[in-house]
């Protein structure tokens, strides 16, 4: 397996558990009485599912990015982009869900890093399609 290929994997995998992880929390936000830091289909509480769904997944995709960062892929960077993507808009649909009134009770920190995540992911995504169009731009001049 080439290091794109590994990559790619790993981005995916991501890519599925941060969307098990959105679905678990829109669940738990729609069927729970404690909205989004309830539990929903997972047997999870919030601690253990944003670290198995949420931690892990950013990791994967930073160590996804550093397996291909010297190897041209357009796909890479487009699923880091999406990743991050797919985090920020989560974040925000998990505060509008809960509301200018509810109880956020210190999700202000979490919610600015979980974003600060999600944008880190994004930049990764672009730098590395920015370095790629270089390099094919520097390999056809040759």
């Amino acid at each position: 397996m080439n290091k794109v290929s590994i990559s790619i994997a790993l981005l995916i995998a991501s890519l599925i558990l941060l969307i098990i992880y959105g679905a678990d929390v829109l669940i738990a936000s729609v069927s729970s009485e404690e909205g989004v830091r309830g539990i929903g289909f997972l047997p999870f509480g919030e601690q253990v599912r944003g670290i198995v769904f949420g931690a892990i997944p950013v990791i994967m995709s930073i160590v996804a990015f550093i397996i291909a960062r010297k190897v041209t892929s357009k796909a890479v960077s487009i699923l880091l982009i999406v990743n991050g993507g797919l985090i920020i808009v989560g974040i925000v649909v998990t505060m509008m869900q809960a509301g200018p009134s509810a109880d956020t009770g210190g999700m202000q920190r979490t919610v600015g890093f979980t974003a600060a995540l999600g944008i880190l992911l994004i930049a990764l995504g672009a730098w590395k399609a920015f370095r790629d169009k270089r390099a094919h731009r520097n390999q056809t001049q040759s």
